[in-house]
């Protein structure tokens, strides 16, 4: 079997996940080809049996580069086996009413793509304080303090649950194998 992953990332965090789906895609001993939606030209869906999308939640949105790849790809992802993987700080958050409107988000973005994805994981993001300038760190550090959160500026803070990234490969995988 053949997986196709496309990402798009802004900080780094997306990357990372799509490079630990496709990790997790070849333990099951399948092919695997990631491509970044910002820069992809040679992505043939033709040759996937299945598609993964990653994409991070930045202000309110999904990054344009994979909305308009997605947009002008609806009717073959439709066609496949094709999961999202949503990344967001959101779906870490203790509070439901955030997880809700991370789901609404993502539900209103796929509607205005018109795919409608087999399966959708969400997948908490990281917060990047070494790499973020000034304001922004300190806007994201009063958000996390509001969410009880990490907020030590001087490092990184990772909040992706990988053993449930590499759960929902595997599950959503071996989905497909059971239909077949």
């Amino acid at each position: 079997m053949h997986v196709i992953i496309v990402y798009a990332s802004v900080e780094g965090q997306t990357r990372k996940i799509a490079r630990n789906v496709a990790g997790a895609v070849q333990s099951l001993e399948h092919d695997v080809t990631i491509f970044d939606s910002a820069d992809i030209e040679d992505a043939d869906l033709g040759l996937a049996d299945a598609v993964i999308v990653a994409a991070p939640v930045h202000i309110g949105a999904y990054p344009a580069a994979v909305t308009h790849w997605v947009t002008e790809n609806a009717t073959a992802l439709n066609a496949l086996p094709a999961a999202f993987v949503s990344v967001s700080l959101s779906a870490a958050s203790t509070f439901e009413a955030e997880k809700r409107e991370l789901a609404q988000l993502t539900e209103e973005a796929l509607a205005r793509t018109g795919w409608k994805p087999k399966a959708i994981h969400y997948a908490a993001g990281a917060l990047r304080y070494t790499k973020y300038d000034y304001f922004k760190r300190l806007l994201m550090r009063y958000i996390s303090a509001k969410e009880g959160g990490d907020t030590d500026t001087s490092q990184d803070h990772e909040y992706t649950d990988w053993d449930a990234l590499a759960a929902f490969a595997r599950e959503f995988l071996g989905q497909m194998k059971s239909k077949k």
